[in-house]
């Protein structure tokens, strides 16, 4: 640039020239240095790992497993190992004796009085003192214990499949959101096209005009017409810069700097899994699998509940009968439901309700799945015939284009005309970048549903 000043001719014509060329070559070297941001290209498997291994949901189907499996063995020590507890318990029931016509306060009425006010002798013994360790072993519960297990197993696998489901639709916003970064940075190109085709005929025309071949007002068209592709630049700069943040966040990547965006080319996924093995029917086998058990658990109410225990310890009523009122003490204690008003009845009438609601959203999205993913492939096709259609015509713009700033430079064509197929091509250009852009979102929402 420096160069170019020193050379410039003195005359109004030379110097009014070489601002021109100074200002087109400063617009161009700076689109072109933005053009390519500092370090190496990020594609799309990048921010996709990145976002699979920053996703808290990774982190939850890896903990759910672990979780289940604790809860488990803790369902195993409850049902099935013995359990021990320390019981203590004084009970002081004070009581105003009347014997021997005196009234007094006592701490607990004797066993030879007959007249006192306080609780009846009969019913708290008057006081008690207890503490002792007790043993208690559940008997005969390796079913209960089965039971609530594959309940506690069949919830923790119904998470980790949310989160899986969770984690797939991050998968398909993180391509979404990629899509769209690379569609701004193809609108930059095109922009940038533009204006170093407007930044060499505006040179041409600045000669022309110097030689009064051409009108002045040409130039002043021509200049119009590159202020309003610098502002389409910075809109496009702009909604680049705001969607790759969002990408970043997205993806769990703390990071607030440019970076270049690689092209990217999905590719259709082959034939999905059959219905039954698909991601998204998995959800209601689970949701079949956890009714079930629930309903196994609530059927281990009405197995006998068995158990033995054994304690030794202290248990009185008078203090000082403490020192001869040490002992031990085993038996056995069983409970079972023998009537509760058909509760158990209902319980089965609403599972097997719940169980066709889950086989009913299952047969739905068998029927409706394979429509949709059609109905994606028509529009993938009809999408691929309109950009070969669109290129074709791009292809016809640049000739029109050419033809025309050859007729401009002779003074056979007014500016207007090349400013008008100019704006043309830059419609063509965007919609051409819009279709592709288009095209891989359906690409990237087929194999969404095909997983």
């Amino acid at each position: 640039m420096l160069a170019a000043m020193l050379f410039c001719p003195l005359t109004p014509h030379g110097r009014s020239l070489c601002l021109s060329l100074l200002l087109i070559t400063s617009l161009l070297s700076s689109l072109a240095g933005w053009a390519q941001p500092a370090g190496p290209a990020r594609n799309l498997d990048f921010y996709l790992v990145q976002a699979r291994d920053n996703s808290p949901l990774t982190h939850e189907i890896r903990n759910q497993g672990q979780a289940a499996q604790l809860e488990t063995e803790r369902l195993r020590a409850f049902y099935t190992k013995a359990t021990g507890t320390l019981v203590a318990n004084y009970t002081f029931v004070p009581v105003l004796s009347q014997d021997n016509g005196r009234t007094q306060l006592s701490y607990s009425a004797d066993a030879n009085s007959n007249r006192y006010v306080g609780y009846d002798l009969a019913l708290s013994n008057g006081a008690l003192y207890q503490g002792y360790a007790q043993v208690t072993q559940p008997l005969f519960s390796q079913k209960r214990f089965e039971a609530y297990a594959q309940q506690a197993q069949g919830l923790a696998l119904s998470q980790q499949n949310l989160a899986r489901l969770s984690l797939h639709d991050l998968e398909r916003f993180v391509g979404d959101q990629y899509i769209l970064c690379r569609q701004d940075l193809d609108q930059l190109s095109y922009v940038r096209e533009l204006l170093d085709i407007l930044g060499r005929q505006r040179l041409l025309v600045q000669k022309l005009v110097d030689a009064s071949l051409l009108k002045r007002s040409d130039y002043l068209l021509l200049n119009i017409e590159v202020e309003t592709q610098q502002i389409f630049l910075n809109t496009y700069r702009t909604a680049y810069h705001r969607d790759l943040l969002n990408l970043n966040v997205l993806c769990g990547i703390g990071d607030t700097s440019e970076v270049a965006l690689a092209p990217t080319e999905l590719s259709l996924r082959g034939q999905g899994p059959l219905v039954g093995l698909s991601g998204f029917t998995e959800r209601y086998r689970l949701d079949s699998l956890v009714l079930m058990a629930n309903q196994r658990v609530f059927e281990t109410r009405y197995q006998p509940l068995v158990s033995a225990f054994a304690n030794s310890g202290l248990n009185a009523v008078a203090l000082s009968d403490i020192p001869r009122r040490f002992g031990a003490s085993a038996g056995l204690s069983l409970s079972m439901y023998l009537f509760d008003g058909h509760q158990r009845q209902f319980s089965r009438d609403r599972t097997s309700v719940l169980l066709e609601t889950t086989r009913a959203y299952q047969r739905n999205f068998a029927t409706v799945n394979p429509v949709r993913q059609q109905q994606l492939l028509y529009e993938l096709r009809q999408i691929e015939g309109r950009q070969r259609l669109a290129r074709a015509q791009i292809a016809s713009y640049r000739q029109v284009l050419d033809s025309y700033k050859r007729e401009t430079i002779a003074g056979q064509l007014s500016v207007i005309f090349y400013v008008q197929v100019l704006k043309n091509y830059a419609v063509a250009a965007r919609d051409l970048v819009l279709l592709e852009n288009n095209r891989l979102l359906l690409v990237n929402l087929y194999n969404y549903w095909t997983w």
